[in-house]
């Protein structure tokens, strides 16, 4: 009996978690997208204070998802080189793709990095370009891949020519990308045909990164890039004149591994927080971008070596509960890692951005209901 009892309490607060998830979304999206489009004249007046006010809303919505993971009791513990220092500055951010829990754990990593969270950049899939994430995205000047090799060869000439002006302009410093392009259980099979065509070995844990966005990222703001003048309209060069900026500073390869393979966390795990607590695990390997090859055959190698070698610690993960050091990054290779960091999310921080925007719904509600009065009474003169 008791058991039972046990099994419908999980499952009342499972429900009760996703119900507040929605809840949170119907309100907070909103909000967003209502406060962007008040302010949108100060984007061509004030565009500091236009796109600072922008970073504060979209951290808010991070801290919203980033907590879900946190009080399901999915600790996020960093392992490998540090990234604290890093926050500020211009980085390319990959990291393996194996299911829709990915995106929230990574938010929950950025929401404790204040300036990353703010001024981040997510290069995505475009099936999420219509959901409540995807509109935030498109205001803030986020990127969408197509599916498809024509589709996604556009897409990525598209992103080439997107960059200096959604990214430089804007002052972004995080680029999120999924080299993979796509999930794990729907790439791994082609992905091991092709290893074995190209004579690579056999891997289970990842895929074989695609090499298009990251290659059209590190051709514009990589090392070749570096020195070149952008011309740019956005906060950081408020009088529309050509700057010299500098290009992308850091790769940080990130390998999330879950507790159990193949079966990852997923985004209702997440929200209704129906799984038992665990540790997922973020090991960081930090390059310095004149350290990444610039060239197609030399990238391509650097790619396919970074992930073959995120299996093989996946792999001895899975097998021993316990994850190898990786080779690279920018630690001195007879250095060990730094001990492994669990990440704390500020309740207190989470409970006044919360308030700010309920707050918000009343003060927006009342405008609405004031601006429809004006406009009915207009309407009535002119009758």
């Amino acid at each position: 009996m008791d058991s039972k009892l046990r099994r419908y309490a999980r499952g009342a607060w499972g429900v009760t978690r996703v119900l507040l998830f929605l809840v949170n979304n119907l309100y907070a999206i909103p909000v967003y997208l209502v406060w962007m489009a008040v302010l949108a004249p100060l984007n061509w007046l004030a565009p500091a204070f236009y796109w600072a006010m922008e970073g504060f809303l979209f951290h808010s919505l991070v801290l919203f998802a980033g907590v879900l993971s946190y009080t399901a009791g999915f600790d996020l513990v960093e392992l490998g080189d540090s990234i604290s220092d890093l926050e500020s500055e211009r980085c390319l951010l990959l990291a393996n793709h194996q299911s829709t829990g990915d995106v929230p754990l990574l938010m929950t990593m950025l929401s404790a990095r204040r300036r990353a969270a703010d001024n981040v950049l997510w290069i995505m899939d475009a099936m999420f370009k219509w959901t409540h994430f995807g509109m935030v995205s498109q205001v803030r000047g986020d990127f969408f891949v197509e599916s498809g090799k024509e589709k996604r060869d556009k897409s990525v000439q598209e992103l080439r020519e997107q960059m200096p002006r959604n990214y430089l302009s804007l002052d972004r410093k995080w680029i999120i990308l999924f080299p993979e392009g796509g999930f794990l259980w729907k790439r791994r099979a082609a992905s091991q045909r092709f290893a074995e065509k190209q004579g690579l070995p056999h891997i289970q844990h990842v895929t074989l990164p695609r090499l298009g966005a990251a290659q059209a990222v590190l051709e514009k703001l990589g090392p070749t890039a570096r020195g070149k003048e952008n011309h740019c309209n956005g906060h950081g060069d408020h009088n529309g004149a050509g700057s010299a900026r500098p290009s992308l500073r850091w790769v940080i390869d990130v390998t999330i591994a879950y507790p159990e393979a193949d079966r990852p966390l997923d985004l209702l795990a997440v929200m209704a927080g129906n799984r038992p607590p665990c540790n997922v695990l973020m090991y960081y390997r930090v390059y310095d971008i004149d350290q990444v090859p610039t060239d197609t055959e030399g990238l391509t190698s650097w790619l396919y070596k970074l992930f073959i070698e995120k299996d093989a610690a996946l792999s001895e993960y899975y097998r021993t509960g316990r994850m190898p050091e990786l080779p690279g990054g920018r630690r001195p290779a007879d250095q060990p890692s730094s001990p492994p960091r669990k990440l704390r999310q500020d309740l207190l921080e989470w409970a006044l951005r919360q308030a700010f925007f309920l707050a918000s719904v009343v003060v927006q509600w009342r405008a609405a209901r004031l601006l429809w009065g004006w406009v009915g009474a207009a309407a009535a003169l002119v009758v």
